[in-house]
């Protein structure tokens, strides 16, 4: 077996087992005070990526079990068909995002200081291609939106983040949405989008054919977790939405190594939308309230952002 002992305040040592019973290969890892937080970043976004697989695998497999109750083997393969995740499109044309949201495109001259942040923080990203920004003419509004993926993709800021933001919360923001772009959230959280959907559909179908025919009790708990199959693919898919946002927390504060700037920045926008400044804490304290949420609360995620730059 594996045996993990500390061996010091900063080092570690492992001993692997070998061939020979009682013969251990020792390994000793110097885990420097400077190397804790890349250490803690690492583990926490390897967490991130396993609970986002978990999510999407059991959004698959709900519809698959949906699927079957419906029709069987046939109906598990066209229940897949119908959830299978879409190709990435096309980038999304300005007239599209303007006619979406009133945004209008800016150019690199009429704010060259933002347009170097987004390149900087995107050659740390290495993203082979800069996302284009646009501002919705909201002054009194603090919000920012990232469309499309590493291929394509834009950024939209409200009038009123470009005013009270400063240069350094402003950068925390673009690593942020640079940090969905690179991960190729909108992509993901479209797929569990697409997965919900086919849930939904094949879910009803089956309850349609259960109302057709009847049936005796193992009919009717086919037909419970039909009813049920879309509320727990809703919540999956929420799980999967705080999840990633989190991870896109860890990826700025990996691009711009400001903690202060993301933390000051998720202070403003709490106190812009609810009144007041957020409280850090590490874990959610709001019970089942946070199930039903698409974002962690500021709290969680500037506690999160507190615990990975130490």
């Amino acid at each position: 077996m594996l045996r993990l002992s500390p061996s010091g305040a900063t080092n570690l040592e492992l001993y692997l087992p070998t061939d020979r019973p009682g013969i251990f290969l020792r390994c000793r890892i110097d885990t420097g005070s400077h190397d804790m937080p890349r250490l803690r970043r690492s583990a926490h976004q390897t967490a991130n990526h396993q609970s986002s697989a978990l999510a999407i695998a059991g959004m698959t497999l709900l519809l698959a079990m949906c699927g079957w109750i419906v029709g069987g083997t046939e109906g598990v393969h066209r229940a897949m068909t119908g959830g299978a995740p879409r190709p990435n499109g096309p980038a999304i044309a300005r007239e599209t995002i303007f006619r979406w949201f009133g945004a209008r495109l800016l150019r690199p001259d009429e704010l060259p200081g933002l347009f170097n942040l987004l390149a900087d923080v995107c050659g740390r990203a290495q993203l082979s291609r800069l996302p284009d920004i646009y501002c919705l003419p909201a002054p009194g509004d603090m919000n920012a939106y990232a469309l499309g993926g590493p291929e394509g993709a834009a950024i939209i800021l409200t009038e009123g983040l470009l005013r009270r933001m400063t240069r350094d919360e402003i950068a925390g923001i673009l690593a942020h949405e640079v940090a969905h772009i690179r991960n190729n959230d909108i992509w993901t959280m479209s797929w569990a989008a697409t997965l919900h959907r086919a849930i939904e559909w094949t879910s009803l179908t089956g309850l349609a054919l259960h109302a057709q025919h009847g049936g005796g009790s193992n009919n009717r708990s086919l037909a419970a977790l039909l009813r049920a199959a879309p509320s727990i693919a809703e919540l999956l898919r929420l799980a999967l939405s705080r999840t990633r946002e989190l991870d896109a927390d860890a990826t700025a504060l990996e691009l711009t190594g400001d903690w202060q700037a993301l933390v000051a920045a998720l202070d403003k926008l709490e106190r812009h939308h609810v009144g007041f400044s957020a409280r850090p804490v590490v874990a959610a304290d709001d019970g089942t309230m946070r199930l039903l949420r698409s974002h962690p609360a500021t709290s969680e995620r500037v506690g999160t952002l507190l615990s990975l730059a130490y």
